[in-house]
């Protein structure tokens, strides 16, 4: 299997090895074990990552904790004669509290990892009773997403799911008829050879040309059931000859953390993430994320960045304010959202930029400068997901799935 396969492809294959070698106890087992680290999104994120490092052909998956293995080995009693050491002064190892997501890399120092911290304890006063000295200040803490807060959390409830209508049966009819047109022309013609006989075949083909550029097909029922289509972060995973291995890491981290951000938006119904597709005129490049309710389309960009300022400089640059000085970084979503295979995806089309800091401290962005010329908006995740959320909700067909929408989606596919 491929990096990119999807968990239908991937437990349907591990389904059909158990069943060929279910002869072979240890090859099964072996079989369960993989499936068992793929099979589940956090745990296959984890392998990517580790898979990412190098490892030797020697070492074997899970990697070894040290930090955390020696918390589970107890102390060596104290001898009697060697006075004890208060509980509260012994120094506890290095351990990475577990949470939804696995560590990743911090820029300029591939081998230190940020690891999810505990809450920050309450700022204590400085020595002669005033607040802390900056120097001394923690960093602030970039926000976690909490879909909880969301405003319109609330306002999913009550509402119900609708599947449209595709028309399949009737077009296939207004097919068969036209080319049943054509073969009997052509009948007609060859028995009684004439001019006139040419102006039906004529019709039919001009028929079937009009049938196939303006009534296009349908997704079937099966395929619109599917909530969720690709995996965040797969194709960028298989771009390992054109981008250094830490860029590559970094991009699908972000890429994953939107996508586990962007499951809150399912609670709409109707709602439908599709995850790496195909980026218009080009070959290489794709668009990370897209969310599809009824007649609108949005597609997103996530970015893995520093913490601090930016600002939209033009209609494909983004700007990382430093001090007096600006880093122009280029985005290309504006090319998404004029270009015809993109731009006639739905009714209603839109793009948006996701930032999500890679190292500790927050995303802002300058006052007045958050959308770009173009109506682009870039926003932290938490603010992103209040925004596509609204807007999804106040689309005129909130709640259906359009099966012609999402039979062109599904054809952006990678």
């Amino acid at each position: 299997m491929g990096r990119s396969a999807s968990p239908n492809q991937i437990n349907a294959a591990a389904r059909l090895a158990i069943w060929r070698n279910r002869s072979d106890v240890q090859l099964t087992e072996r079989i369960m074990g993989a499936w068992y680290i793929v099979g589940d999104p956090d745990r296959r994120f984890d392998y990517d990552y580790w898979l990412l490092t190098n490892p030797s052909s020697v070492e074997q998956y899970p990697p070894i904790d040290h930090g955390a293995a020696t918390q589970d080995v107890p102390e060596p009693e104290v001898p009697p004669a060697i006075p004890e050491v208060p509980a509260a002064a012994v120094a506890a190892p290095p351990r990475r509290v577990m949470g939804p997501l696995p560590p990743e890399r911090v820029s300029g120092n591939p081998t230190r990892q940020l690891r999810e911290a505990e809450p920050e304890p309450p700022a204590t006063p400085g020595p002669t009773g005033g607040p802390t000295p900056p120097s001394e200040a923690p960093v602030a803490a970039a926000p976690r997403f909490d879909p909880e807060q969301l405003s319109w959390w609330e306002e999913t409830l009550g509402r119900e799911e609708r599947i449209g209508s595709g028309h399949g049966l009737l077009r296939l009819l207004v097919v068969l008829g036209l080319v049943a047109g054509v073969l009997g022309s052509m009948l007609v013609l060859v028995a009684a050879p004439a001019p006139v006989a040419l102006v039906p075949i004529g019709l039919c083909g001009v028929g079937l040309v009009l049938v196939n550029r303006l009534w296009p097909y349908a997704a079937t029922r099966r395929a619109v059931a599917q909530r969720v289509f690709g995996v965040g972060g797969g194709a960028l995973a298989n771009g390992w000859s054109r981008f250094r291995k830490e860029n590559i890491a970094k991009g699908v981290i972000g890429e994953r953390r939107t996508a586990l951000a962007l499951e809150s938006l399912l609670r709409i119904p109707g709602t439908r993430i599709f995850h790496g597709l195909r980026f218009p005129g080009s070959t290489v490049a794709d668009i990370d994320h897209a969310v599809v309710n009824g007649d609108r389309v949005l597609f997103i960009d996530s970015k893995f960045w520093k913490p601090g300022e930016y600002r939209w400089l033009d209609a494909d640059k983004l700007g990382y304010v430093r001090g007096r000085r600006i880093d122009r970084r280029d985005i290309h979503m504006d090319h998404v959202q004029r270009h015809p295979l993109t731009a006639k995806a739905a009714a209603e089309v839109g793009c948006h930029v996701l930032i999500h800091p890679n190292d500790e401290g927050a995303i802002t962005f300058t006052a007045g400068a958050l959308i770009s010329p173009t109506g682009i908006p870039a926003t932290g995740v938490q603010d992103g997901i209040e925004m596509i959320g609204r807007w999804l909700l106040q689309g005129q067909k909130c709640g259906l799935v359009d099966r012609y929408v999402m039979a062109r989606m599904i054809a952006l596919l990678k």
